[in-house]
């Protein structure tokens, strides 16, 4: 995989992300949410529900990374935002879950793009 890349693009009033390539470790030190260019991007179009497709992505996570990743995932459901993650089967942690869902995100994540649609249509936003 080459450098990083973010795609963004708005279809039906969601946000469609692209992301690919290897996640630069520096993008952790700083203070900014892991989603701020998301949250731009959301507020620049007013939109309240977003579809991260990251299954090209590399990432190399430990569990503090992990943690934050999920903190920052769930600070996405208080601002109003609603958000679909697709992923690799392999990328998948059960710990950025729990960091979310113990933080009440209302975040989905998903292997398929279908479920990660369907999802999104049916969740609510603020």
């Amino acid at each position: 995989m080459n450098g990083y890349g973010q795609e963004f693009r708005i279809e039906n009033d969601v946000l469609h992300v692209r992301l690919s390539g290897k996640l630069p470790n520096d993008l952790l030190d700083k203070e900014e949410n892991l989603f701020q260019p998301l949250i731009e991007a959301c507020s620049f179009q007013k939109c309240k529900k977003a579809l991260i497709d990251a299954r090209d992505l590399k990432v190399d996570f430990d569990t503090m990374a992990m943690f934050r990743a999920g903190v920052d995932a769930a600070f996405l459901s208080r601002i109003g935002l609603r958000v679909a993650l697709l992923a690799r089967e392999d990328m998948i942690d059960p710990f950025f879950n729990n960091v979310a869902q113990n933080r009440c995100a209302v975040i989905g994540v998903f292997t398929d793009m279908d479920s990660a649609r369907d999802w999104l249509r049916s969740v609510a936003t603020v």
